[in-house]
């Protein structure tokens, strides 16, 4: 496993300026684990502010936190536990959702909790991307959008919008995703008006 993300081979170059202004041992964290996952659980899928940062220039800053959707989560466990690599449970409110791993820095969100419909066709329709010279499994730009518009939060809803205002996205795609989607949405409505609104359907 490489101790250093590579500093050049992206895909992104807004995602490489962003690495290029953290601190070297913050780099390495996220060189760990990019590394550990594409190598351990190459199955995974990047979601969250480095696949944000990834596709949207000017986005915000970027935390040396990485986020992973896997499908199997007890599998993860294995071969984490296997490894002698430590982990605690990652939980939102009152359920566990998935696993820290402190070493890297990394969470790994379990498919199978908040909305395993949306998360499902995440893990089935991902993106490749080069992230310091590593193939990643990386959430579509539609997906990515319609995730951050459902999570509500004020700055969630930012980026939602920053995503749709960006020029990035397949309107055919969002449209598609987001009537598959239909039964397992807190709001579709609002987020079917925020469509209308930008993309003047």
């Amino acid at each position: 496993m490489k101790k250093f993300l590579l500093k050049e081979n992206y895909t992104s170059s807004n995602l490489l300026d962003k690495i290029n202004l953290l601190t070297e041992s913050q780099i390495a964290q996220i060189a760990n684990g990019i590394a550990w996952t594409t190598e351990n659980y190459h199955t995974a899928v990047l979601i969250g502010g480095t696949a944000l940062v990834h596709y949207l220039k000017n986005s915000r800053d970027l935390t040396p936190d990485i986020d992973f959707l896997v499908y199997d989560i007890e599998q993860l466990r294995l071969i984490l536990e296997d490894q002698d690599i430590p982990y605690q449970p990652l939980r939102s409110t009152d359920e566990n959702i998935g696993l820290t791993v402190d070493d890297f820095n990394t969470d790994y969100l379990d498919s199978n909790t908040v909305n395993p419909t949306l998360n499902k066709l995440i893990l089935s329709t991902y993106n490749m991307a080069n992230i310091g010279g590593y193939s990643v499994r990386i959430i579509n730009p539609e997906l990515l959008t319609i995730m951050k518009l459902e999570l509500g939060r004020d700055k969630d809803i930012k980026d939602g919008f920053a995503l749709i205002q960006s020029g990035l996205l397949n309107k055919n795609k969002y449209l598609k995703y987001l009537e598959q989607l239909k039964t397992s949405l807190n709001d579709y409505e609002s987020l079917k008006s925020y469509s209308e609104m930008l993309f003047n359907i």
